[in-house]
């Protein structure tokens, strides 16, 4: 037994109250870009932050009808620019259990045939392609105020940031995995794996996150799918029930824990 403040408490108390700060309840949704930052301009004219914005608030919308005990928290739920290192602050200040950031991919010539979609963890990039994707996606930084606060973010620091983020790396690395799989089934996007790459909007969230590069906008195919309700509906089905299938191992391992 453990005495505290003219309190006892047992220690199944202890680990009931611990245990309670990892239940699964909620999930963070960051629609990226937004506002004056319009993303990548896709074929047809076609905004990034549009797509990004339809598919966060059919996943939303589908969490809340379907599990009705976990809270959606969203970094934006109409086209405003919200800071990257705010998104961040956003899910921690809410003690998400999960953060997913929706964007979607480009290639500088348009329209392209490269096609598909994308999940990313916050680790330093492994190849040309995934350095690039990140160099885009951070370059929103130029429409903040004080774009200096990412400086220090170096290769060198984003290995001591996936270091320290280890706590929630291999829960991020399971989730990855499926929302990867589950758009093999019926997105009518063809899945292109999960890798890895250093997103400034991954840095902050203290919590299993992925970034999920839902398509290309460069490509025709892609490009007009994602733009449509029932593409997006079928892309933000698809990640909830990766979530379905997360919730299941994360709880069964928190519990044997």
């Amino acid at each position: 037994m453990i005495a505290f403040h003219n309190k006892i408490f047992d220690n199944n108390t202890i680990r009931k109250k611990e245990k309670a700060k990892w239940d699964f309840n909620v999930i963070v949704i960051d629609a990226g870009h937004g506002g004056k930052d319009s993303g990548t301009l896709g074929v047809d004219g076609i905004k990034e932050k549009d797509v990004n914005l339809g598919i966060a608030l059919k996943l939303g919308k589908e969490i809340a009808e379907k599990m009705k005990d976990v809270k959606v928290v969203y970094t934006r739920k109409t086209d405003k620019f919200i800071e990257l290192y705010r998104r961040g602050q956003i899910a921690n200040e809410a003690n998400g259990n999960l953060f997913i950031s929706i964007h979607c991919n480009a290639t500088p010539k348009k329209p392209s045939d490269a096609n598909g979609s994308e999940v990313y963890l916050l680790r330093p990039g492994r190849t040309k392609e995934a350095i690039s994707i990140a160099e885009r996606e951070n370059s929103v930084i130029s429409y903040e105020d004080n774009p200096k606060r990412y400086q220090k973010l170096t290769d060198e620091n984003f290995i001591l940031v996936s270091m320290a983020q280890s706590a929630y790396m291999r829960y991020s690395e399971k989730f990855a995995d499926l929302v990867n799989k589950e758009f093999g089934k019926d997105t009518g996007i063809e899945p292109r794996g999960v890798k890895q790459a250093g997103f400034y909007v991954l840095v902050g969230a203290s919590m299993p996150s992925v970034l999920v590069e839902a398509g290309f906008l460069s490509n025709r195919k892609d490009a007009h799918y994602l733009a449509s309700a029932k593409g997006q509906a079928s892309i933000a089905n698809a990640i909830f029930d990766a979530i379905k299938k997360f919730r299941e191992v994360y709880e069964k391992n928190i519990e044997a824990e």
